[in-house]
């Protein structure tokens, strides 16, 4: 589906809604956290107090758990595409992971093999953070509700897990960002109204695109039309790409 001559549908807004929501609660999760780990960030308790911070957080973990739960409901579509394509990593994601580090520094990487929906780095990412999901729910149950229930040992070892396990997710969330501001801008319109530009869709998710075409979503006269649309094309092998 072409919208506005040049863009192509790729995410219903219902998992774009979803994708912000939880970034939103994992940042303020981060947030209301903070205080406990520096002291630069105490005056959010002076400002807030700390048992406000406190009921925050516990008010985003809620949040934090119930989105993907309930993302399962309201964007099964996005979910079950997420779910599909990470657990089908194959050789063309691994070449792209070992090309694609060029393009952090300036570089345009050769021989990367045409990705699908979700390209190598993406799915990586997507299973770091499900990883990371499920053990920062884990462990801050056990914090929150395990007091008497759990050995006082398991519920010791799961402070610094759970600490380790958000700094990760910190780290992984800033690379995701710079990647997806600093080095393929484009993407982040995917992420606003559910499109991105035929042009950058072809280059790359060229396998997405050509299965679009085969499902017959698109044609391939459609795809030419838009990425000719997205004018100045930067890339004159993208605008000659056979679809």
């Amino acid at each position: 589906m072409i919208v506005n001559k040049k863009y192509i549908k790729r995410h219903k807004m219902g998992f774009v809604y979803f994708h912000w929501i939880n970034a939103v609660s994992f940042f303020m999760l981060l947030l209301t956290a903070l205080p406990l780990y520096a002291d630069s960030f105490r005056f959010l308790y002076d400002t807030f107090g700390a048992a406000t911070l406190q009921y925050a957080h516990r008010v985003f973990a809620v949040i934090f758990i119930l989105n993907p739960i309930i993302g399962l409901v309201t964007a099964h579509d996005g979910i079950r595409r997420l779910v599909k394509e990470v657990v089908s990593f194959g050789r063309d994601d691994i070449v792209f992971n070992q090309k694609f580090p060029a393009e952090l520094i300036g570089k345009e990487p050769e021989g990367i093999p045409p990705q699908s929906f979700y390209n190598g780095g993406e799915k990586m990412n997507i299973l770091l953070q499900a990883v990371l999901w499920a053990l920062l729910v884990i462990s801050g149950a056990v914090l929150w509700f395990g007091d008497g229930v759990v050995s006082p040992v398991i519920r010791t070892w799961m402070i610094p897990l759970h600490s380790i396990c958000a700094g990760f997710g910190f780290a992984a969330a800033i690379g995701h960002i710079y990647l997806a501001v600093g080095v393929n801008p484009d993407s982040c319109h995917g992420m606003l109204d559910g499109t991105v530009k035929a042009s950058y869709a072809v280059k790359h998710h060229g396998k997405w695109v050509d299965e679009l075409v085969a499902q017959s979503s698109l044609t391939e006269d459609e795809v030419k039309k838009a990425v000719e649309a997205d004018e100045p094309v930067e890339d004159a092998s993208i605008q000659a790409r056979p679809v």
